[in-house]
């Protein structure tokens, strides 16, 4: 990609006596993620120019709707993170020429680490967290991994343990500072019982109707919803279901698998179209997902009955929604254990297990609220990692 080699990019220079931060988010998820920084960044420091950047299409795609499409835009500028190439980096990055660099979670590289340093730019990073499985091959490079992160000024973690496991590869102890989950802060959706209402009768639901939302799957558990949800609408004949897959270019295919096994099936651009609220209702437009969830009455985390680490559980969790996922949320680990622990959210091993506890939620709607309320206070007890980060760029004179 042109763009991303340096060239047409469009981004404009720095201006005479302005500061500059540089944000960039690798993905769609660390996109969302990034969100409540950034927002609370522009609010509290009107005058910074923030230059956003993502390293894939799709992540590029949320950044512009979320932080460009607004009435009032989070950032001034857009662009895609260079390949790490000397030549394409030193081209980026002598075009923004920032003041500091924020990575969110992941995503640093050799080349732009090595420019930065080069250029006395202090580059931190945010929300960061170490898998055990990643921390085993840093590990097995401990001085190029010690060398590769000590060229960060700050890390700032999740949690103690990613502060341990940042520690154990020989980063220096005052560079990494724990200060929560950026998850946490996101903004809860406004959906008001008015707006709930006027969705459901967009998608032509009535009271009868009980829903489940299973969101960002991938290939594999697709099918297995479908069956399940064939198996349970003989109990519940109005349950409905609506898919979002974490890539929408796969709905084609997933709507071709639906509607020939008997499962009468509808993109969600194509809704408006239609009088009865069809059975399954295929989420094929990005950004879309987290209002889904306000109409639901189960959620389902996707990721987590194939081995992809599993997906965000606190978007269904803000709005006090019961949780279901599989086995591997390796990538939300800490999450997912104080819900299971709280009791808001079950794990489920197989098609028939997932079967058997979604037929119980559905069957009492007084452990539906039971469970939904237990996952909003999770979600509401653990925000605040956005004012930590903030207040710690301001003591070192990031901001």
């Amino acid at each position: 990609m042109l763009l991303r080699l340096g060239f047409r990019t469009g981004l404009k220079p720095k201006q005479v006596g302005e500061k500059r931060i540089w944000i960039h988010a690798l993905s769609v998820g660390e996109v969302i993620s990034s969100l409540p920084f950034v927002k609370a960044l522009k609010e509290q420091y009107k005058d910074l120019d923030i230059v956003f950047t993502a390293s894939t299409k799709t992540g590029f795609d949320m950044a512009m709707q979320l932080f460009l499409k607004t009435d009032n835009p989070l950032v001034d500028q857009m662009g895609y993170f260079p390949y790490d190439l000397g030549w394409s980096v030193k081209k980026i990055s002598r075009t923004l020429n920032p003041d500091a660099v924020v990575i969110v979670e992941t995503d640093l590289w050799p080349n732009f680490l090595y420019e930065m340093k080069k250029k006395k730019t202090p580059v931190i990073l945010i929300n960061a967290r170490l898998s055990k499985q990643s921390l085993k091959g840093y590990l097995f490079f401990k001085k190029f991994s010690s060398m590769f992160f000590s060229s960060l000024e700050l890390i700032m973690v999740q949690t103690a343990l990613d502060k341990k496991r940042f520690q154990r590869i020989g980063i220096n102890l005052d560079k990494i500072l724990v200060t929560g989950n950026i998850k946490f802060d996101q903004p809860v959706e406004d959906m008001d019982k008015k707006m709930i209402e006027s969705l459901k009768d967009r998608f032509g639901m009535q009271k009868k109707n009980q829903v489940i939302v299973a969101g960002s799957t991938h290939e594999g558990e697709e099918k297995l919803i479908g069956k399940v949800y064939k198996k349970l609408k003989k109990n519940f004949p109005g349950l409905k279901l609506i898919l979002a897959p974490r890539n929408p270019k796969r709905c084609s295919q997933i709507l071709s698998y639906f509607l020939s096994n008997d499962i009468d099936t509808v993109l969600m651009s194509a809704i408006d179209d239609l009088k009865d609220c069809p059975d399954l209702i295929l989420v094929d437009q990005m950004g879309e997902l987290c209002s889904m969830y306000a109409i639901c009455n189960v959620a389902f985390i996707g990721g987590s009955m194939v081995r992809q680490g599993g997906h965000n559980p606190l978007e269904p969790a803000s709005f006090s929604k019961p949780i279901i996922f599989g086995e591997d949320m390796s990538d939300f680990l800490l999450i997912s254990t104080w819900l299971l622990d709280h009791g808001g959210a079950k794990r489920v091993k197989s098609e028939k297990d997932l079967t058997k506890v979604l037929g119980t939620l559905l069957g009492d709607r007084q452990l539906q609220k039971n469970m939904g309320a237990k996952n909003f206070e999770i979600f509401s007890r653990n925000s605040g990692a956005v004012k930590k980060i903030i207040r710690n760029m301001e003591l070192f004179h990031i901001v």
